[in-house]
């Protein structure tokens, strides 16, 4: 007889897998930013969870960019990175 699977602790195990590696994931970026930038004077940052709920965290006290700028700057930065990746996913969809 095959084993019952329980499917509720089965994607409870899986959402706790899937935070761990987003964790990693952040952690691993931010140090990549980290590496690449010699003079950090400033950080945005926005987190949400799998019901939408959102944390940010942002930190402008020197360099160019002043509070006022953060969401503005943010959301550029994002479009930006967002349309090169939805870029070169449809090139590789239409290469092969």
């Amino acid at each position: 007889m095959p084993t019952v699977v329980n499917l509720v602790s089965e994607r409870k195990a899986r959402a706790a897998i899937d935070t761990q590696q987003l964790r990693i994931e952040l952690l691993e970026r931010c140090q990549d930013a980290f590496d690449q930038l010699e003079d950090i004077s400033g950080f945005a940052l926005v987190v949400w969870d799998k019901s939408g709920d959102m944390r940010t965290a942002y930190n402008a006290a020197s360099g160019p960019i002043g509070p006022a700028l953060v969401p503005t700057l943010a959301a550029d930065a994002l479009n930006r990175h967002v349309a090169i990746v939805l870029a070169t996913e449809i090139s590789d969809v239409d290469a092969s």
